[in-house]
């Protein structure tokens, strides 16, 4: 409040600007980008927060607003989709534009291009945070990550990134989600919120993921399902402790050789430069496959899917060829159009839906193994993929 500065944070500071210059980069300041409005920012001054002020220091503003606006939205999209009626004009666009949804996902994505270009471009550091540092800035480092790193765009990478900066680091799935409890104020799907901003980049990038918007679906139904352990409790200890012992990882489930190729992009090709995604509303995409997966369109969709398409799992899971690598690149496969890998997604997105609860599969099969902690004592499964490659 009285604008005093700590002498050991600029010193860190400073030391990360510093950095950029051992492995080639420009002498420029360091971009720091507070997430927060700039309002809510100087209102937490007020309280006694503050942000950077330092010397060689550009602050900028992300202006993604709280967990509040983005629950406010996420209600006002549902209620969008449940007005539609086929039978007559009514007033989809409107209510899309009034919720106010596209334009939160908008900020994310602006913040997002302006660490990858500062680091891809300038090769510089990007110190970024928000108010906790588990919702906004999960959501913009994760996918800052997914478009300059290559390896995250893989299949194992994409769950490990998830595994990192989401779980590992702390974000609040039980509170956010309300896990095994009633929702409270701080309710908020921001993981959803994710989710459709990696949905947007896959349709702007199709071919540079070697996931499809399946896994996207996947993982919004299983955030909820409490059907594996990887989602439980607010932060890695509280998991650890009172989880772990009792439950499986989603990630060993869904890296089985039978399992992981329905989600296979058969578009992928290993692009290893960086992706500059675009945050102009205009080349944004609705998420029917998410929004519309309870609304007659989404299931006379899948009703029209399956009765055209042969899903991958059957193409794919004949007898030999469980002993395929995990990270083995797509078969060649005759080009889809958008429409038709969107209708896949649809298809699959109804599997999920209708997938039972029960802890046991039906097939004769090797058990899950656990994947929580980082402890050298526990099985990895990502290491575990990697060493069979």
């Amino acid at each position: 409040l009285m604008g005093q500065k700590s002498a050991e944070d600029q010193r860190m500071v400073e030391t990360i600007r510093r950095g950029s210059n051992l492995h080639g980069g420009a002498d420029r300041d360091l971009l720091v980008i507070d997430l927060r409005p700039w309002k809510s920012a100087w209102a937490n001054k007020a309280g006694g927060g503050g942000f950077e002020g330092y010397p060689r220091c550009q602050l900028v503003f992300g202006n993604i607003d709280n967990i509040h606006a983005v629950k406010e939205a996420w209600h006002k999209m549902g209620a969008a989709v449940s007005a539609v009626s086929e039978g007559g004009v009514g007033s989809w666009w409107k209510d899309v534009a009034n919720s106010c949804w596209y334009d939160y996902i908008g900020a994310i994505l602006q913040c997002t291009q302006r660490v990858v270009k500062e680091i891809a471009d300038y090769r510089g550091s990007v110190l970024v945070h928000c108010s906790d540092g588990w919702d906004r800035t999960a959501q913009t480092t994760s996918l800052s990550m997914l478009c300059l790193d290559a390896d995250y765009r893989t299949q194992t990478g994409f769950l490990r990134l998830i595994e990192k900066e989401w779980c590992s680091f702390g974000h609040r799935f039980r509170t956010r989600l309300a896990l095994g409890e009633p929702p409270s104020g701080e309710y908020s799907p921001v993981f959803i919120q994710w989710l459709e901003c990696v949905f947007q980049l896959c349709q702007q990038f199709p071919t540079a993921f070697e996931f499809d918007h399946c896994i996207l679906l996947r993982l919004a139904h299983d955030v909820y399902a409490n059907r594996f352990g990887t989602f439980l409790c607010d932060n890695e200890r509280e998991r650890t402790e009172k989880v772990m012992p009792f439950t499986l990882s989603v990630w060993s489930r869904l890296l089985y050789h039978d399992e992981v190729v329905t989600w296979r992009n058969p578009l992928y090709r290993q692009h290893a430069g960086s992706l500059v995604p675009s945050m102009c509303q205009a080349n944004f995409d609705v998420w029917e496959a998410y929004w519309f997966r309870f609304h007659p369109r989404g299931q006379r969709a899948r009703t029209r899917v399956a009765s055209s398409l042969i899903s991958p799992a059957e193409t794919k899971n004949a007898p030999g060829n469980d002993s395929t690598p995990v990270d083995a690149a797509a078969p060649a496969e005759a080009c889809i159009d958008a429409k038709t890998t969107e209708a896949r997604s649809l298809e699959k997105s109804a599997e999920v839906s209708a997938a039972p609860q029960q802890a046991t599969e039906t097939q004769t099969r090797k058990l899950p193994v656990q994947v929580f902690a980082d402890d050298d004592d526990d099985e990895d499964v990502f290491a575990k993929v990697k060493g069979n490659d």
